[in-house]
């Protein structure tokens, strides 16, 4: 008698896929611990997320569409001849993925195949039956890319110079939507060192994109990058035209009160300046566009703001910012009566006395301009205490920078 074996290859397929994924994990560790991210801050342990419902993340209420307009998509679209494949749609775009992909850690797709089935309709199966995602076609084509990617192609060196930003900010934002947690924090590390080293893809990014970065940074708990995405953004809002109002709408979600108070300061500064313009009096700034007059509420605030910002140019120009006295300096207390005198100069020069009166930021950067040349010159400061006011310069305009919203909260 002879005996026939039937081989099954998608249970082989399966576990095969399964093995490479554990010897994916090692070597994706092993790569994570090595050079390339000698200079990206550890992640802490992320927080732990409430669980998703699944239903919210399916759209029950996707417009119905002819079947002939329907569009199959050219790489993430697999021929099924061996089962374990799942059918999505996307907008128009249809997606058939292999469950291997989608299961092989913790997600919510794992949620999504253990709904009961309903009687008569294999959902998934059949481009009649694609489950469909309220994702864009765009997004999901990036999240499949992730999923799909090799670890040597997702960890290369040379990929931040060509790995497009949308790209990445795609793949953590459905990661974060499906709780895929090992493929967000490979987004979220990524956005970190393009932030880090001041890549040109985010420092020519569009607000809107700097607003979807602060967004996930945000949702996902991760401090680093949202200390590097707000260090980067503050000199673009200030020193810039860039648009405010994406970045403005994500602060106020989030709670991100020196990102607010920095763009209502750059508003409010915006409007003195058009008084200044405009040839008006210091006493009638700041001028406030129809907009602000017809809401009396903004505008008293603005009012309680600008007049908060004057004191405090007073307080600045009255008081030099202190610095702790240098180990080599014999003739300290002479230093410190030098540094008064230059920063009073400073305060009280045309350079600095031209710029509207509420722009403290303004003022003090003009003013360590003028510093620079004026301590370069100066005899009567050693070296040490020369490079010890520059540098409380630069805390005290952090300082400035951090306490602003609350010059927005007093009304």
């Amino acid at each position: 008698m002879v005996h026939f074996y039937v081989l099954n290859p998608a249970h082989k397929l399966c576990s095969i896929t399964r093995w490479l994924f554990k010897g994916s994990r090692r070597i994706l560790k092993q790569v994570h611990a090595s050079s390339v991210f000698s200079g990206v801050s550890q992640v802490e342990e992320p927080v732990k997320r409430a669980k998703v419902n699944i239903l919210d993340l399916i759209q029950t209420d996707l417009p119905q569409v002819p079947q002939s307009t329907l569009i199959r998509d050219v790489n993430y679209y697999k021929e099924d001849f061996e089962g374990g494949f799942c059918i999505f749609r996307v907008e128009s775009t249809l997606f058939k993925v292999h469950k291997c992909f989608l299961l092989r850690e913790s997600s919510a797709f794992g949620d999504m195949f253990s709904l009961p089935a309903i009687p008569g309709i294999q959902e998934g199966l059949s481009d009649d039956s694609a489950i469909p995602l309220s994702d864009t076609a765009e997004q999901f084509q990036d999240l499949l890319w992730a999923l799909y990617a090799l670890p040597s192609q997702l960890y290369s060196v040379s990929e931040i110079d060509s790995l497009p930003l949308e790209r990445v900010l795609n793949v953590a934002e459905l990661a974060h939507k499906y709780c895929i947690a090992s493929y967000e924090d490979w987004a979220l590390e990524r956005l970190l060192l393009l932030a880090q080293s001041g890549h040109v893809s985010l420092r020519q990014a569009s607000s809107a994109l700097h607003a979807r970065a602060l967004n996930i940074a945000a949702l996902s708990d991760h401090k680093p990058l949202l200390d590097a995405l707000t260090q980067r953004l503050i000199p673009r809002i200030l020193w810039s035209d860039m648009d405010r109002r994406p970045i403005l709408d994500i602060a106020g979600r989030h709670g991100l009160s020196k990102l607010q108070g920095v763009i209502h300061y750059k508003e409010l500064i915006a409007y003195e300046r058009a008084a200044y313009a405009a040839g008006h009096k210091p006493a009638d700034y700041p001028l406030f566009p129809s907009e602000v007059d017809s809401d009396p509420q903004r505008r008293q605030e603005l009012l309680a703001a600008h007049h908060s910002l004057l004191n405090l140019w007073e307080c600045i120009k009255a008081n030099p910012p202190h610095f702790m006295e240098p180990h080599d300096c014999p003739t300290h207390l002479d230093c410190l009566a030098t540094w008064s005198d230059l920063w009073t100069h400073a305060a009280e020069a045309q350079q600095t006395a031209r710029l509207p009166a509420a722009d403290v930021l303004g003022r003090l950067k003009a003013m360590m301009i003028l510093l620079k040349k004026a301590l370069r010159e100066s005899e009567g400061i050693s070296l040490g205490c020369s490079l010890a006011a520059l540098e409380s310069i630069t805390v005290e305009r952090e300082d400035i920078v951090a306490g602003l919203m609350s010059h927005f909260q007093q009304y």
